[in-house]
């Protein structure tokens, strides 16, 4: 096996690996999108025959949306963790077609 051999492989695996951890960076992305807050309906009492009811109400809606911000903000991180990855490996198959081409161009081909 030639040294161009050997270095395709890896090359190959980063190319694949990019790929691989861009997709899954993108589906974190999206899901990170689709957090919707429990929103509840308001109380049939007036706010005046019952304001507690309100206030709980008021309370559970915001709760419900920093449930919904904080699982946004864990994907989102996951996310990014991913996209890091995937530029990692997208730098290290650009340095190894660089060393190919330069291989390839020493042996005459």
């Amino acid at each position: 096996m030639t040294a161009m051999n050997i270095l395709r492989i890896p090359y190959i695996v980063c190319s694949a690996a990019t790929a691989a951890c861009a997709l899954i960076a993108a589906n974190y992305w999206y899901l990170s999108s689709r957090p919707t807050p429990a929103i509840s309906d308001p109380p049939v009492a007036s706010i005046s025959d019952a304001p507690e009811l309100h206030i709980m109400n008021a309370q559970s809606e915001v709760y419900g949306f920093q449930a919904a911000l904080a699982e946004a903000s864990r994907l989102n991180k996951k996310a990014a963790v991913c996209s890091a990855i995937a530029a990692l490996f997208g730098a290290a198959a650009a340095i190894l077609k660089q060393i190919l081409n330069v291989n390839l161009k020493q042996a005459g081909r």
